[in-house]
């Protein structure tokens, strides 16, 4: 007998990290290609500055704007993909504005890097590797949906709790998310759930 939403949803949040838990973790977490998309759209501001300050550099210029382009696509796509998804029900206890998370990453991971000047191989060399680490802490966090992409597109991220006390991200463009509301996200992370379309 296949238990209902809410009783699925619990005993997801509940399992540990077993071979069971990770399965099932591992099920509802976006594919690598996802993460990566969203991690990439989130320094597309950066990489159009970039291009703009290292126009120079033809080089630098053609690479940097090809894949702000193409990440902001691949965006697009993974919201075209989980905008048909219907997740566990998530009934609102209580929920709060999430949204200084994006601020955050703006001024930490975002800002230091206008100034840099990609023709000189060192700063090169510092910018990506510093790509890379930010990247794997990004797709293996519950940091995957914060993105001034998604923020530009009008989305939120709200802090929602169930009536089991367990904690979710909610990305949403909903204003504001009444108690007691009982929603239908998608799933795209232990407790992470994206509404596209309100």
């Amino acid at each position: 007998m296949v238990p209902p939403d809410s009783a699925r949803a619990h005993s997801t949040a509940s399992r540990g990290f077993g071979s069971g838990g990770w399965n099932a973790y591992a099920d509802v977490m976006p594919r690598l290609p996802f993460r990566l998309a969203l991690f990439l759209s989130s320094y597309a501001p950066l990489f159009v500055l970039l291009a703009w300050t290292n126009r120079g550099a033809a080089w630098a210029w053609l690479a940097l704007v090809v894949v702000a382009v193409l990440s902001v696509v691949a965006l697009a796509v993974v919201l075209v993909v989980k905008a048909g998804d219907v997740g566990p029900r998530l009934v609102v206890a209580r929920s709060s504005p999430d949204d200084g998370d994006v601020m955050a990453y703006i001024s930490t991971y975002l800002l230091p890097f206008l100034g840099l000047d990609l023709s000189d191989g060192s700063e090169l060399v510092v910018f990506l590797g510093f790509l890379l680490v930010v990247g794997v802490v990004y797709v293996n966090s519950n940091m995957l949906f914060v993105n001034p992409v998604l923020s530009l597109a009008g989305y939120r991220t709200f802090r929602v709790v169930d009536p089991d006390g367990i904690e979710y991200r909610l990305v949403t463009r909903r204003a504001d998310i009444d108690v007691g509301a009982a929603l239908r996200p998608a799933q795209v992370g232990r407790y992470v759930r994206l509404e596209v379309r309100p």
